[in-house]
C-alpha cells in the first residue's frame, strides 16, 4: 500500500512528512478524515517561514575531540519547531554522529531533540537539530548538547549551552 498512497500524494504535492504522517495515522485507528487532517496540519506547518531568535552561549563544553571548535550559526523558529545550525572546526569523524541534545523552558518544561542532520565538507562539519516548539506561555529556551558518549543527562554532565529568547 505504501509505494501507492506515496506516489499519489506526492503528484498531489504533498511533502513527505505530511504524507508519512496521514499513512501512520491510517494504519492505526484513525479515520480517513483524521488522516487527511493530518496531512492539512503538516502541510500548514511546512508553510510558516522561519524566523531568526537572538541567543547568547553560557556554556562552551561541548565534549567535542581535541583540537575541535564549535560555532552556533543561526538559531529559527519555524512552523515545526526550533532549528539550531551549527559548524565544527575541523571535520568530525563520521563516527561521532550528532550531538545528544535537551531543552528546558522557563515554564520548566522538558524537551528532547526531534531530530537533526550532519554534512561533512573538506573543512567542516555542519549540521543542525530540532528542537520541539515550547510552551506558549515560554519567553526563554535553554539548549544543551554535548556530543559525549556518556549516557547522563546533558545537564548531568559539560555541554553546550544556549539561551534563546523565544
Amino acid at each position: 500500500m505504501w509505494p501507492d498512497f506515496e506516489k499519489r500524494l506526492k503528484e498531489l504535492g504533498y511533502s513527505g512528512r505530511a504524507i508519512a504522517h496521514a499513512f501512520a495515522a491510517l494504519a492505526g485507528p484513525s479515520t480517513v478524515t483524521e488522516a487527511l487532517a493530518k496531512l492539512e496540519h503538516y502541510e500548514r506547518l511546512k508553510r510558516i517561514s522561519p524566523v531568526r531568535l537572538a541567543f547568547e552561549i553560557v556554556e562552551e563544553e561541548p565534549t567535542l575531540p581535541l583540537g575541535h571548535s564549535l560555532t552556533i550559526t543561526t538559531v529559527e523558529r519555524d512552523g515545526e519547531g526550533i532549528r539550531i545550525h551549527y559548524t565544527i572546526r575541523p571535520p568530525l569523524s563520521p563516527q561521532a554522529g550528532p550531538p545528544r541534545a535537551e531543552a528546558r523552558d522557563d515554564r520548566e518544561h522538558e524537551y528532547t531533540n526531534g531530530g537533526g542532520y550532519t554534512g561533512t565538507a573538506p573543512d567542516r562539519t555542519t549540521g543542525g537539530l530540532t528542537m520541539p516548539l515550547p510552551d506558549q506561555r515560554a519567553s526563554l529556551l535553554r539548549v544543551r548538547m554535548s556530543w559525549s558518549k556518556d549516557t547522563t543527562s546533558p545537564w548531568d554532565r559539560p555541554a553546550h549551552e544556549l539561551w534563546i529568547t523565544l
